[in-house]
């Protein structure tokens, strides 16, 4: 079976394949375990002109797509089958794949309107970064957030987002978080070169969530994964409960909610208190994490069950 997934950077050079945005590693991930062509640089999309695929898998969405490349492909493998990949709720596939039937794989559990939808099915997107540990690291730093700017995060960032913890955004959107009020230590974009992530610098993470996400399922954030190979502590926003709930914390719910935060003096004495053992509390929460592995495996089965016979 001829498989392409199509990414949505419209790079011309090799060497831009950094791992950077956590959908591009995703997205590679999954051509690796399907063995498929990852259609990523300028070159990627021309060889893939002169294939014919059985499967079409479109990854997220971008306003910087290659377009006509990608509309191209599409209508070269009519009869191929169609799917759109998506962690985002509030994302809309790109105009090629609306024309033609196709299904929907999602990061979240309710079905958002697109034209042409035959089936839509939910798995856990995000188990695709979860991996083991890192060697440990020194630790020189607390508590980081990381990320672009989300309006629907407004006024927990103001909340969170001051004095002694550590922001890593794009620098462009610096001024954003300003403008509402943050006063955070400000740091450009972390680093994911494998082993070598920024990240394993902090003992601790900060985890907001969407107010949209509130009531409406999304599972566990890429940071979640990213803060167990990086050997994170997380802090969880008291507002994220209802995920907590629903997701593979749940089993773990009061365990977790000794790690939930109100604002941000209580994430102050939060760190101060488990900065007594950072180690301790580390490996508790890695406790949590004893079938994470398992239920990545069991998710990229049903992955390719759904692109093969779905």
């Amino acid at each position: 079976m001829n498989i392409a997934l199509i990414e949505i950077y419209p790079l011309k050079k090799m060497n831009v394949r950094k791992y950077i945005d956590a959908h591009l590693r995703n997205s590679i991930t999954i051509s690796k375990y399907l063995k498929c062509d990852l259609l990523l640089v300028e070159s990627d999309f021309i060889n893939a002109l002169q294939k014919k695929y059985d499967v079409l898998i479109l990854s997220y969405g971008s306003f910087y797509a290659p377009f006509n490349l990608i509309k191209k492909i599409f209508d070269n493998n009519k009869k191929a089958k169609k799917f759109w990949l998506t962690n985002e709720y509030n994302l809309s596939p790109i105009g090629s794949i609306v024309e033609y039937k196709h299904s929907i794989i999602a990061n979240f559990d309710k079905k958002p309107y697109t034209k042409n939808v035959e089936k839509f099915y939910h798995l856990n997107l995000n188990l695709l970064l979860a991996k083991y540990p890192n060697e440990m690291q020194k630790k020189k730093y607390d508590c980081i957030y990381y990320g672009t700017f989300r309006v629907d995060r407004k006024k927990y960032f103001k909340k969170y987002l001051q004095k002694e913890i550590y922001l890593s955004a794009s620098s462009k959107n610096f001024k954003k978080f300003k403008h509402i009020g943050c006063n955070p230590k400000f740091i450009n974009k972390l680093n994911w070169v494998k082993g070598k992530e920024t990240l394993n610098l902090f003992k601790y993470q900060l985890y907001l969530e969407d107010e949209h996400t509130h009531n409406n399922f999304n599972n566990l954030a890429n940071r979640y994964y990213e803060a167990g190979f990086c050997n994170n502590v997380i802090f969880f926003d008291e507002n994220c409960l209802n995920t907590i709930n629903k997701s593979e914390l749940n089993y773990y719910k009061e365990q977790v909610v000794r790690y939930m935060v109100r604002n941000y003096e209580d994430l102050q004495n939060k760190i101060k208190e488990c900065n007594k053992d950072f180690e301790k509390h580390l490996a508790h929460q890695k406790s949590w994490r004893m079938n994470e592995q398992l239920a990545k495996k069991q998710m990229m089965e049903k992955f390719k069950d759904i692109i093969t016979n779905g």
